[in-house]
């Protein structure tokens, strides 16, 4: 398939990731800190191990369908939340401190045992119950899109909500226009239901119940067609936020951050990930390549699959912590829309 991808969003392929320095690595052990010291304009990894987990690999023919079920169906963190709305009600802790407490368990784990993919959690009140799944790699690149927006004079539009009484105990509904990272190709319309907007207790429990709405469905052709089906975005029993729905929310909390309205960010579900967290994913993207012996090509290598890269992500998180990766401190990190997404050489 061709990549349609706007230039902000090309990443290097095999071939262009072969052209650097590259060092061959055949453990598990370390990987992070390999991959943190690598020239972004110089240097790479050909990964000789594998990241996937032996139990998807078994059973299947191919690691590209390995991954689509390790997408699917791998390991996520489920969050110690409250699990009843009068628990939420009676809990002292936003969902920041409640992830850099369960987060923080994999720092007891040895790098190569942390497979996770994302994490999860559920609503604690209203009519649909369905966990909610956020995959670890759509974190960095919903800032990505972000950015784009931010730096290109297309940023991403938040239309104004209504106030009203029962935004308070459900939460706004929130219609924004997010980039698209494909040319040609207009701006998606998400409409984010159950943001916490205001209340003081209420919103404690209104944050679990985040989901969106898309009026069309987000590309997938480069990240996703290979792991589920462009209308699988919401199984029967779980719904999935994909970067569209995080860069919209992102620029939530810009609007509400302009007017001194600090509850989108303070009950954020969605973790929003540190300038080093995203130099690390740039890096999985554009200098590591994995030996696949399931391949029909000469070399047998391939970019990272999502799975994968939710994986090291997850294990950056171990090695780092998670006030290191997936905390934004502005004093530390700079303001989201600075990131540096460039390649060398796709500039």
């Amino acid at each position: 398939m061709t990549d349609n991808r706007k230039s902000f969003f090309e990443d290097r392929k095999e071939n262009e990731i072969l052209d650097l320095n590259v060092t061959r690595v055949y453990s598990p052990r370390g990987l992070v800190r390999r991959i943190l010291d690598l020239d972004p304009a110089q240097d790479a990894l050909e990964v000789r191990t594998p990241i996937i987990p032996p139990r998807f690999i078994g059973n299947v023919h191919g690691e590209a369908r390995a991954s689509r079920l390790n997408y699917k169906h791998g390991d996520f963190i489920h969050l110690s939340q409250p699990r009843t709305q009068w628990a939420a009600y009676a809990c002292n802790d936003i969902p920041l401190a409640i992830r850099a407490r369960d987060f923080s368990h994999l720092q007891g784990r040895k790098e190569e045992d942390i497979n996770f993919i994302g994490y999860a959690f559920r609503p604690v009140q209203g009519q649909d119950f369905r966990k909610r799944v956020v995959p670890f790699v759509w974190i960095p690149e919903a800032a990505r899109i972000f950015a784009y927006g931010e730096k290109l004079g297309s940023p991403v539009e938040v239309d104004a909500y209504a106030d009203s009484a029962r935004v308070k105990y459900e939460g706004a509904d929130i219609v924004c226009k997010v980039p698209s990272r494909t040319r040609k190709k207009g701006r998606y319309s998400v409409r984010l239901q159950h943001v916490p907007i205001n209340g003081a207790t209420e919103r404690r429990a209104v944050a679990w119940s985040l989901k969106s709405q898309f009026q069309q469905v987000p590309e997938h052709s480069t990240y996703n067609i290979r792991y589920t089906h462009a209308g699988d975005r919401e199984s029967s029993d779980v719904f999935t936020f994909y970067p569209q729905d995080i860069a919209a929310y992102l620029g939530v909390i810009r609007d509400a951050n302009a007017v001194h309205n600090l509850t989108p960010i303070e009950m954020s579900p969605l973790a929003i990930p540190s300038n080093l967290e995203a130099q690390f994913y740039k890096k999985l993207c554009n200098n590591v390549v994995i030996y696949d012996p399931t391949l029909s090509s000469k070399s047998k290598l391939r970019n990272l699959h999502i799975d994968e890269k939710s994986i090291l992500l997850a294990r950056s998180i171990g090695v780092l912590g998670h006030d290191a990766t997936m905390y934004w401190d502005p004093a530390r990190d700079g303001r989201l829309k600075d990131y540096d997404w460039t390649v060398p050489g796709k500039e």
